[in-house]
């Protein structure tokens, strides 16, 4: 039985100089971030917020057109589409803003902008679901109010970043 013993006391010693050596290691969890300059902040807004307006604009001609229920052309499937893209925009504009490193000035502004975005996703997902035209104009009146509150909380993010007004 000595033989067993002698396994076992020789494993707990490696055991034990293991845990010991691994204890001491310091594993970097992820490198601090470089602070970006304020140029590579705007230049990053601005691609970001100008890839959403071009976008935007195609999908609001469709929308405007689509969703209107006094329009010759309406159409439940294409408003769908049409409100379905624009959440999908507004998704990846959201993305966009959250990959960059903003300065503590702006934060609050991007942090505004982000939620109300938040409010009008859901309120655009719920509209590319409906079940009919007159559900769908329900939903966009509500989300008319908070496109103006995402607006000024943009003019804010541009101002505090020191970007000049959208045209």
């Amino acid at each position: 039985m000595p033989f067993p013993l002698a396994r076992f006391t020789i494993f707990l010693t490696v055991s034990a100089a293991l845990v010991t050596a691994c204890g001491e290691l310091t594993i970097s969890t992820s490198p601090t971030p470089i602070p970006l300059t304020p140029a590579q902040i705007q230049a990053r807004y601005a691609a970001a917020a100008a890839r959403y307006n071009q976008a935007e604009a195609l999908v609001a001609a469709t929308e405007n057109t689509s969703c209107d229920a006094i329009s010759a052309v309406v159409s439940l499937g294409g408003c769908q589409t049409a409100l379905s893209t624009q959440r999908q925009l507004t998704i990846a504009y959201d993305n966009a803003l959250r990959a960059i490193s903003f300065s503590q000035t702006a934060t609050t502004d991007v942090s505004h902008l982000l939620g109300d975005d938040a409010a009008i996703e859901k309120l655009l997902e719920q509209a590319a679901t409906a079940a009919a035209i007159g559900d769908i104009a329900i939903l966009q009146q509500q989300v008319i109010p908070l496109l103006a509150t995402a607006a000024t909380d943009a003019s804010a993010l541009r101002s505090a970043i020191g970007l000049p007004a959208a045209a």
